[in-house]
């Protein structure tokens, strides 16, 4: 039988640690939106974007045909590596608005009883220890 360990906290220790966490992700979110600008910013390398992605990706030996693509295209790994980032912008963007929602209607005085991994995701961290204690 497994031990199951629960985290008493209050909605306002809740709040303070998603607020801790939206700012920690809204830090993530602007190196990434700034990576972003970059290539909005570049007309040529958002075309050839653009164009790559409307076609299938097969992989390698997918495909009986062959795309010759031009030497100003992107490569595929810089596809995959803008594909990415959107990605992650979104799940960023997705997880801030999930926080802020829960943080926006949970009552600061009562009493929540936490699993660990809903400790971890609303951004709780180890407490400061004073290493002269």
């Amino acid at each position: 039988m497994a031990l199951t360990i629960v985290f008493t906290k209050t909605g306002q220790e809740i709040q303070e640690a998603v607020t801790s966490r939206v700012n920690a992700l809204s830090s993530r979110l602007e190196k990434r939106n700034a990576t972003l600008d970059e290539l909005l910013n570049d007309r040529n390398r958002l075309r050839s974007y653009l164009v790559r992605s409307s076609q299938p990706n097969y992989g390698h030996g997918g495909r009986s045909d062959y795309v010759l693509f031009s030497e100003n295209d992107i490569s595929s790994e810089e596809k995959e590596e803008i594909d990415q980032l959107l990605r992650r912008i979104f799940e960023i963007e997705q997880e801030i608005r999930r926080l802020k929602l829960l943080s926006s209607h949970i009552e600061p005085d009562r009493k929540f009883e936490l699993k660990f991994n809903d400790l971890i995701a609303y951004g709780f961290d180890l407490p400061d220890v004073d290493s002269d204690s």
